[in-house]
Order: C-alpha cells, then sequence, then structure tokens
C-alpha cells in the first residue's frame, strides 16, 4: 500500500486537560468525539440477520463493543438531514437535504485555504473529507434565525474543522479547528477504511472468514456492510499514532444479507491508510 505522503511535523501537546477542553469546544453537536470520557457502550442485537428474520447460525453472534456510533452507515447518507424540502423553520426541524448542500457550499466558499489545500480520505487534493451537518442549538442564535454546523476532516494535517454557517445570509458566523480531537468516522470513512484492510495482509484472514461463512469468495467490498467506529487507543496498547493524532477507525462487518464476521481485532490508520492488528 502506498502511505499518504505527509511533511513531518511536530505532534502538538495532548495532555487530558487540553484533550478535555478540546472536547467541550466541538460538544453539543450531532458528531461524538471518541475517547474514553466519551464513550458509550453499542450492542448489536445477538438475533439480528440480513434477512430479516429472528435466525441465527453458530458463530454469528454479534460483536459487542465500548465505542461511539458513527453517524452513519454504508447505506444511508453523512448528515442529518432527512426531508426533501427546500428549507426548515424555527430551531425544531432537522435540517432539510438543500439546506445541508447550501451549508456545505457556503462554509467552502468562503475559506480558500481549506478549499484547494486540504485532504479528503481517498487522498484527494484540495477536498476536505465531509463528515456531517447538524442544525445549531446554541442559545446565541435568534428566534426565527437558521445556523448550521458543518463538520470536515482535513487528511493533509489531520485537524477537525467545525463551520457554523447562518442559513438565512449564507455566511459562516464562526470558524473552529483542533487537531487531536477525533468524531465518528462517516459512511465513506468506513467503506475507504474497509478497502484499506482488504488491500493489506490481514485481509487475507477477513476473506477466508467470509468464504467460510458464505461458501463464496469476497470479490468486492460491497459483499459486506459496514459501520465505523472511533478507535483511539488507551495506555500503550494499539498503533503508536492513533492516540488522537491519525483518524483511527474499527469496523463492524457483516455479509450482505447474512452473518457477521468479526473484525474488531483490526485498527485501520485513515490517515497513514495502514491495518493493524490489536495485541
Amino acid at each position: 500500500m502506498n502511505e499518504r505522503a505527509k511533511e513531518p511535523r511536530a505532534k502538538e501537546p495532548r495532555g487530558k486537560e487540553q484533550r478535555i477542553a478540546l472536547r467541550r469546544l466541538f460538544a453539543g453537536t450531532a458528531l461524538a468525539v471518541a475517547g474514553t470520557a466519551a464513550m458509550v457502550a453499542v450492542t448489536l442485537p445477538m438475533e439480528a440477520s440480513g434477512n430479516g428474520g429472528p435466525s441465527q447460525t453458530r458463530g454469528e453472534a454479534a460483536p459487542h463493543a465500548a465505542a461511539t456510533p458513527s453517524p452513519s452507515t454504508t447505506d444511508t447518507g453523512n448528515a442529518s438531514g432527512n426531508t426533501s424540502g427546500n428549507a426548515g423553520t424555527g430551531a425544531a426541524d432537522p435540517l432539510t437535504d438543500d439546506e445541508i448542500t447550501r451549508a456545505q457550499q457556503a462554509a467552502l466558499a468562503g475559506d480558500r485555504t481549506l478549499r484547494t489545500t486540504s485532504e479528503d480520505v481517498q487522498g484527494q487534493d484540495g477536498t476536505p473529507q465531509f463528515l456531517t451537518a447538524d442544525l445549531t442549538t446554541e442559545l446565541s442564535v435568534r428566534e426565527g434565525e437558521r445556523h448550521a454546523d458543518v463538520f470536515f476532516y482535513d487528511y493533509r494535517d489531520d485537524r477537525f474543522v467545525k463551520k457554523t454557517v447562518d442559513l438565512g445570509t449564507g455566511k459562516v458566523v464562526r470558524t473552529d479547528s483542533a487537531t487531536g480531537v477525533q468524531p465518528a468516522p462517516s459512511g465513506q470513512e468506513s467503506r475507504e477504511a474497509l478497502k484499506v484492510l482488504l488491500a493489506s495482509p490481514l485481509g487475507e484472514g477477513v476473506r477466508q472468514d467470509f468464504q467460510a461463512a458464505t461458501g463464496r469468495p469476497l470479490a468486492v467490498p460491497a459483499q459486506l456492510r459496514v459501520q465505523g467506529l472511533v478507535y483511539e487507543r488507551s495506555g500503550t496498547a494499539g498503533p503508536a499514532d492513533c492516540d488522537g493524532a491519525h483518524r483511527c477507525v474499527r469496523l463492524f462487518t457483516r455479509v450482505v444479507g447474512g452473518p457477521w464476521i468479526d473484525t474488531r481485532q483490526f485498527v485501520i490508520d485513515l490517515s497513514a491508510r495502514t491495518a493493524h492488528r490489536l495485541p
């Protein structure tokens, strides 16, 4: 695999106090920040099956993990909009698809640096990775106004960016950014992590498990459904850069219409495009 080429840069200090402060900076959003203090338990149903039935074959037990859930799986969008209208009303209506598009465009329009020098999860220059968008709930928003928080991840320097857009004026009213903060991965990032895993030597084990579970070879990643969870190492276990410096995820995978494939022991570093097995 080709690792993403980057100029070396000094790591910023990430003490406990700084990490808490950074998480508070982005608190109150649709994105959950990874880390022990922000983790919630996720239990996938033991009786879950791709066919929608209650049956479960031996060895098909769904994995369990303590992790922050991703805002999307591979079958859904990355944002919180769930209506097709042009605009919502007030502070209660969720963002519409049109508002999400407009907010995303406005967030990039006034930031030439982010728009031209950033990098997405696939390594495309000049394209920051869009994560999600959500309606701002800050008390400073006046009655009748609608502001949208738009979230990006810049893989060029592993930086999380939040831009707040006034949907009425189309202007960015606030910008926050930080390194060492890892929000939940988008569906696109989860799919890319699966590709990185399958392309690595560790992917052979996944292919063998798929063959054993289905009786057929794993030809393309689309044969698996995947959900990504942010991984941040605790202590000395796990890849060194997965301490918040790099974009690291774990995957929960299952055969489309079939059983789970256990990939909990793998960590994919999307910043370096490498896959690792946990000890």
